[in-house]
């Protein structure tokens, strides 16, 4: 099934405003039964019922006091959304609060949208969850009723809701405080989410960031827990999986678009991953 992109409405607010927040119920959006991508930061504040949704082809079950987390391009389908179902869902385009920062990794030093290792998802209690949708409530009002300083306000909400997730997210999963402030780790993963299609190796990535092979491999160990080259092999394996369930290309047409030398190349480093050649996980996730 190929996928559809969903257009965030950059000037619905003005030019100063990259930031949306609405809850389900009161809203005129609707929960798209097809696969979609965006080109906006999400996070999903579950208040009542329950469902689940296809991120990247995999399953996430949701449920009062979930919170979700979907970064730029991430393919996902809406599924099984029960009648009670509701949420709050802040949407914002990074250059909304990284100008503010002056800091181009802003985004990249919060694990939910851009950790490999931990799931984009987490559960928190009723006391939690009030005080992260009281301020979603708070930016929803802002928005319909917006001043000269607005603007900063509401850059001032979104800070202090992705800090009070940040804090929790990193105890829940048992990160260290230190993670992700390593701006060569961030720029490398920046620079992997732009240059994935193009560049397949640890040698690629170093020579971009000017630094040894081994430097990196450490920084990646350090920041990400995991080698550098696994961190790419995961992307990679992303990007097609995207292309196999999402498009109508042909596995010649996917190989070349990703830059692999030749289609048995191809076939032989996904089927090392994933047990399955391109044409059977096609055939078996699209069922």
């Amino acid at each position: 099934m190929r996928k559809r992109k969903r257009h965030f409405i950059k000037r619905k607010y003005g030019n100063k405003y990259l930031i949306d927040c609405s809850l389900y119920s009161k809203s005129s959006f609707k929960l798209p039964q097809y696969p979609f991508i965006t080109s906006v930061y999400c996070i999903l504040f579950v208040t009542s019922g329950k469902g689940s949704i296809m991120v990247d082809n995999n399953n996430i079950h949701l449920k009062k006091g979930t919170l979700l987390f979907i970064r730029p391009n991430q393919v996902r389908q809406w599924q099984n959304i029960s009648s009670d179902f509701d949420a709050y869902l802040l949407v914002f385009e990074n250059e909304f609060i990284e100008t503010f920062f002056q800091d181009s990794f802003f985004i990249y030093r919060f694990p939910f949208f851009h950790n490999t290792t931990t799931l984009c998802t987490l559960e928190c209690n009723n006391e939690f969850l009030t005080s992260l949708t009281d301020l979603c409530s708070t930016i929803t009002h802002e928005l319909s009723n917006l001043r000269e300083d607005s603007h900063h306000y509401l850059r001032s909400i979104l800070y202090n809701i992705l800090i009070q997730i940040n804090r929790k997210y990193m105890a829940y999963y048992g990160l260290s405080v230190n993670s992700f402030q390593n701006n060569t780790g961030l720029q490398f993963k920046k620079i992997l989410e732009v240059k994935i299609r193009n560049y397949h190796r640890v040698e690629d990535y170093a020579n971009l960031l000017k630094i040894s092979r081994a430097h990196l491999n450490n920084i990646s160990k350090k920041t990400f827990g995991l080698p550098v080259s696994a961190i790419i092999k995961e992307r990679l394996l992303t990007e097609i999986k995207r292309e196999l369930l999402y498009t109508d290309k042909s596995i010649k047409e996917i190989c070349f678009g990703m830059n692999f030398s030749d289609v048995p190349n191809l076939i032989r480093f996904f089927k090392k991953h994933t047990g399955m050649n391109p044409n059977e996980y096609r055939l078996n996730y699209t069922k």
